[in-house]
């Protein structure tokens, strides 16, 4: 075995025979992870923006990154409360050359959008790709989340893309109105409330006052709006009459 032994200003180096290719070979190792974490997942991300009920969002569905292409998709988003909003209609940018009607359901809690890049508009590399614009109303006030439940994306090529899911909050504030028959609903309930009490207050003051009055015994019946003054009344006009007739009837 040759011991070579290259000498410098800066000392010796013994070249032990070490091959290339596995020189390379380490290269390679310490290089490679470094690519993959220079490359981010693909992700189907849901843009949304607060809605009143009673009024229409436009909702941005976005493929942040397609590194082989796009060939075409089909997914589906779901509303996690459909009283609180619900899936009306959506539209799928000029771009991708085959597109099929949104599937919504019955309550509008789903939504499956499915279209096709015929022309090759969607190259190799490209980022935020747009898929579709989805129209969401809100029905009521409150929050609820908007989710991707399955995909199925296909590259160039035919590769499949398994890209990553992000959930977004949608917050639907109450109608102006709504708010407004419910302020003079709670409004009229405290009036009513209010008058009660007060009926009721009322009431017991009075039984109170009756309470006092009987300590002292029963009221007569001959009292200034009795029975015996009118009876006395009627008696002393029949003998005034009587005697008015017997006078008369006098020479």
């Amino acid at each position: 075995m040759t011991d070579d032994t290259t000498c410098s200003i800066r000392g010796c180096v013994r070249a032990t025979g070490i091959p290339l290719a596995l020189v390379a070979l380490v290269f390679l190792a310490g290089t490679v992870p470094a690519l993959s974490a220079g490359q981010s997942t693909p992700t189907i991300s849901i843009e949304t923006d607060p809605v009143a009920a009673g009024e229409t969002a436009a909702v941005s569905v976005v493929l942040t990154g397609a590194p082989d292409g796009l060939a075409g998709y089909q997914i589906e988003l779901a509303v996690g409360d459909p009283a609180v909003a619900r899936f009306e209609n959506a539209s799928y940018p000029d771009r991708l050359g085959l597109t099929t009607d949104p599937v919504i359901s019955s309550d509008g809690g789903t939504i499956t959008l499915e279209a096709a890049d015929l022309d090759g508009q969607i190259q190799p590399g490209a980022s935020d790709v747009g898929l579709a614009t989805v129209q969401l109303a809100g029905v009521s006030g409150g929050e609820t989340q908007v989710t991707v439940t399955s995909s199925q994306i296909d590259a160039d090529g035919g590769g499949a893309v398994e890209p990553a899911t992000e959930p977004t909050a949608l917050t639907v504030s109450p109608d102006a109105s709504t708010e407004t028959a419910a302020a003079v609903a709670e409004a009229s309930t405290s009036a009513s409330e209010a008058a009660a009490e007060s009926a009721g207050t009322a009431s017991a003051a009075g039984a109170t006052e009756g309470d006092a009055a009987g300590d002292g015994g029963e009221q007569p019946t001959t009292g200034a709006n009795g029975s015996l003054p009118i009876m006395l009344t009627v008696a002393a006009l029949a003998v005034m009459a009587a005697l008015a007739a017997k006078i008369s009837r006098q020479p």
